[in-house]
């Protein structure tokens, strides 16, 4: 009998999984309620790609480009969210990517898919912090103070969120996920209110799709321009759905597995088509490719909302109350997914470490919470040292310069033919 089967077996003969009880597995307890799980699949790690990325999209490629790629995008991630969400019901371990690849494959692609799976996570908490920093100098009262307070508060904060019961990660998690639920239904909502004139401003309809045009030119001219651009867009709606795989993490310290993930999985579908299918139509029918004011704030590095096309489409419609609000709901956004990285980045080391492919240390849990605290400091130390780097210009110093450095990092990947990012191959792998 091969390590394989053993490892089913184990895992058969053990009620309280296959029940869902709260019994707690290995270290790790399962006390993530039904609500926990729901909210996470519909607004976890939903960061600031959505709300400020987007518009870098609709700059390089128009709103045709922007729609279809994150349409393909959200079509591919509807698919492996199904496969995942099969294997995490059936077999739902902490950490849960890298243990499947383990098991399943060999023990060579979980050692590929976790490391990069956590590096990811790592690099993704760096962007959302250093982004939180930008979003709250929005507020001129915020301004006045220097970047490194906002920072080590939010790191503080994420790292203590993480350290105390998976139940406390989940009300967080219910509480920023509520808000972006409400926040993006509200704004497709003023979006077609905007688009046909309720606001006063007369009806916009598609014209923007007519000029300055549907598809936009990026690197190359004529029709490869167009693709190339289009193509571009793939990149960024990668990052954007980056850690929609949360709920399967979650998934190992969930109770009742077997009922309350596939539940969640099913969520997924409506995540993808309200947020980022509608969304990115939204944006695109709102706010022209060559929109001056959207060019300027990318230009010149704008603070917060004023870099977000939403804003920007609020803006043209005079309605002068809601920036503010958005730039309060990008900034929870932001704190969400560096919350939710923090934790998909701990328990895919947990994951790595029972596979015997990371230090036995990781396995270590508070036995208070019953949560892993060793990765936890491990994560912020490597957050300190990516701030370090950022001073000796190694890394992009802010989440702009992180979406202007891809434009450089697209044409690399053009030349090598190899158009995918971290997160996609795990992607890849998994389906």
């Amino acid at each position: 009998m091969d390590k394989s089967s053993q490892k089913l077996e184990t895992f058969e003969a053990e009620p309280a999984l296959e029940h869902g009880s709260s019994t707690e597995y290995h270290e790790l307890e399962r006390k993530l309620e039904s609500r926990h799980i729901q909210f996470i699949a519909l607004g976890g790690a939903i960061g600031t790609g959505l709300f400020l990325g987007i518009g870098r999209a609709l700059t390089q490629a128009g709103p045709l480009s922007l729609l279809l790629g994150y349409s393909i995008t959200g079509a591919a991630i509807y698919c492996m969210m199904q496969s995942l969400g099969e294997m995490c019901t059936w077999l739902p371990l902490p950490g849960a990517i890298p243990q499947f690849a383990d098991r399943w494959v060999d023990p060579a692609l979980g050692f590929a898919i976790g490391w990069n799976s956590w590096y990811y996570c790592v690099i993704t908490l760096c962007a959302e912090i250093a982004a939180v920093s930008v979003v709250v100098q929005y507020w001129e009262g915020a301004q006045g103070v220097n970047v490194a307070v906002w920072i080590t508060i939010l790191i503080v904060l994420v790292a203590c969120i993480n350290l105390f019961a998976v139940s406390v990660y989940g009300e967080v998690e219910f509480f920023f996920a509520g808000i972006k639920v409400i926040a993006i239904v509200g704004l497709i909502l003023l979006a077609f209110l905007i688009d046909v004139g309720a606001t006063g401003q007369g009806p916009i309809g598609f014209r923007y799709w007519k000029n300055p045009g549907a598809m936009k030119e990026y690197v190359a001219t004529g029709d490869l321009g167009r693709f190339r651009g289009f193509f571009s867009t793939l990149v960024n709606a990668a990052f954007s759905f980056g850690g929609v795989e949360t709920v399967a993490v979650a998934g190992g310290e969930a109770k009742n597995p077997r009922r309350n993930i596939p539940k969640a999985v099913r969520r997924v579908f409506w995540r993808i088509l309200f947020f980022y299918v509608l969304g990115s139509l939204a944006v695109g029918v709102l706010v022209p490719s060559n929109d001056e004011k959207l060019l300027s704030a990318q230009a010149n590095g704008s603070k917060g909302a004023a870099a977000s096309p939403w804003v920007i489409a609020i803006t043209h419609a005079k309605i002068n109350v809601l920036p503010s609000i958005i730039n309060a709901v990008i900034l929870s956004s932001a704190s969400s997914s560096a919350n939710a990285m923090t934790f998909n980045g701990s328990r895919y080391l947990f994951a790595l470490s029972k596979n015997g492919q990371a230090p036995k240390i990781f396995q270590k849990c508070n036995k208070s919470f019953v949560t892993t605290y060793i990765g936890i400091p491990l994560i912020a130390i490597l957050f300190c040292f990516w701030k370090f780097c950022k001073k000796t210009k190694w890394v992009p110093s802010t989440e702009a310069d992180l979406y202007r450095d891809k434009a450089a990092i697209d044409a690399i990947i053009w030349e090598e033919r190899k158009p995918t990012t971290i997160w996609g191959k795990v992607w890849d792998w998994l389906c």
